[in-house]
């Protein structure tokens, strides 16, 4: 049998666990993990389905817009990460997933709330663009690793 000493420490350190774990931010999002993740037809619906803010960056190999918008979405990705899911699906290789959407130029950012397509960004645009409709889904990246 254990003693008052024991259990009141065993209670200390399951206290303690409790706290660390109320403190931790919720997670919005969770399958933005802070990385630009690849689609295929076979997996679009599917993690689409499953989040709640998703950007999707329809591409080509080829493109040098789609080429200069890719260091753009990672840093997006980072800075929502937990926020909002990031991914991308070549143009070339998922044309029943394109075709879906009528994708006719690249680079085509379409936007997912809820797994519903709500909109999209076509052409090349800059981080504040991106990070203007970001921050009306989602209420803003997370500062928390600024400071």
């Amino acid at each position: 049998m254990l003693s008052d000493d024991e259990l009141e420490e065993i209670r200390r350190r399951k206290m303690k666990i409790l706290m660390e774990q109320a403190q931790k931010p919720k997670v919005a999002e969770p399958l933005a993990n802070g990385l630009v993740n690849q689609l295929h037809d076979h997996n679009f619906w599917q993690i689409i389905q499953q989040t709640k803010v998703a950007f999707v960056d329809f591409y080509g190999e080829w493109c040098n817009p789609c080429k200069a918008l890719a260091p753009i979405f990672a840093e997006l990705a980072k800075d929502y990460e937990g926020k909002a899911y990031f991914a991308k699906i070549d143009i070339d290789r998922n044309r029943r997933t394109v075709g879906q959407f009528g994708v006719q130029s690249v680079p085509m950012v379409i936007v997912f709330k809820e797994g519903k397509p709500v909109g999209n960004l076509p052409g090349l645009r800059g981080y504040a663009d991106y990070d203007m409709v970001l921050s009306q889904l989602t209420g803003g990246p997370d500062t928390s690793s600024y400071v």
